[in-house]
């Protein structure tokens, strides 16, 4: 019988792996990090853990009829997930950002962690990567409800130290650049984010 330790660290290790890959949302805490600092850069990570952790329980609990349909509609899920990268990259763009900024507010904290939840629920390969590295370690067999909460408190544990530590890293740059550091990191953000969002938009059209 596994025990609810193998489960959280488990959960730990799935969250770490679908975290760390280098993706839009690496890409915004990062500049989120050196334009606003550490706490709102880990505000926008939390965002992907909580979208990470719904994904993880819909993984864990089997529910087959949202894994189908998620499959099914994967051109739907990744052409929102396009509009929404197009957008801010747009915004991202247009930032003219200073060191000296005010202390970001909590609704702009809350819109930041809003819109890297809802990128991480319309991208299909999520969920799906969820799936895979759940048989993968054995856990495609039915789990009862106290071990799918463990679980789900690793994969959210997992993330969140991802977005702990890439917060923390980027954010002790920010002491070594000027306003226009702070722009060209803006710009190319832009074009990395649209970048995303044209292989989106072409997945979604294939």
């Amino acid at each position: 019988m596994l025990t609810s330790e193998y489960h959280l660290i488990t959960g730990m290790i799935v969250g770490l792996a679908v975290a760390a890959p280098i993706g839009p949302v690496n890409i915004i805490c990062i500049q989120k990090a050196v334009r606003k600092g550490f706490i709102s850069a880990f505000i926008v990570g939390l965002g992907a853990a909580f979208g990470d952790s719904l994904f993880g329980a819909i993984a864990a609990l089997g529910l087959t009829v949202v894994t189908d349909f998620v499959t099914i509609h994967t051109s739907w899920f990744e052409s929102v997930g396009a509009v929404v990268l197009l957008f801010m990259g747009w915004l991202s763009w247009r930032a003219h950002p200073h060191l000296t900024d005010p202390v970001p507010s909590a609704g702009d904290m809350l819109r930041g962690l809003a819109g890297t939840f809802m990128l991480t629920i319309t991208n299909p390969m999520t969920a799906l990567g969820f799936i895979a590295l759940f048989a993968g370690m054995g856990l495609s067999r039915d789990l009862d409800r106290p071990e799918v909460a463990t679980l789900v408190a690793g994969v959210f544990a997992g993330s969140g130290l991802w977005w702990l530590f890439i917060s923390r890293l980027a954010s002790a740059f920010r002491g070594r650049l000027t306003d226009q550091h702070l722009i060209y990191i803006n710009r190319g953000s832009a074009v990395m984010i649209w970048g995303f969002a044209g292989i989106a938009a072409v997945r979604a059209l294939t």
